[in-house]
């Protein structure tokens, strides 16, 4: 399982989002709504990593990596518009990918 990557705009605050004047994705919601059950990526990373740490005691096939670690938040300048990755981001989370999947203690080894 791997999370999302970072997105600056919707760490925090949830949908609904549209594009701001400068041309960059601009988060609309409420970060107060994520108490009431809105998704932000700091919601959606922690649930699956919860529910997979708790699945890995019987399945230990079962693997998450936190997006982050493919592109960070120092790394939001490689979102074209905010949202969207550059050829240069894929091709370092690509890389990324690889170097801890296929490390000698890595899921693919």
């Amino acid at each position: 399982m791997i999370s999302p990557v970072s997105c600056p705009a919707l760490e925090e605050t949830p949908d609904p989002t549209a594009t701001g004047p400068d041309g960059r994705l601009a988060a609309l919601g409420d970060p107060a709504d994520v108490a009431g059950g809105a998704l932000s990526l700091a919601v959606v990373r922690a649930e699956p990593a919860r529910i997979a740490a708790a699945r890995q005691v019987s399945d230990p096939h079962l693997h998450y990596l936190d997006g982050r670690e493919l592109l960070g938040p120092d790394e939001a300048d490689d979102l074209a518009d905010g949202f969207h990755l550059t050829a240069a981001a894929y091709r370092r989370m690509g890389k990324r990918f690889a170097a801890h999947a296929f490390a000698a203690d890595g899921p693919f080894r």
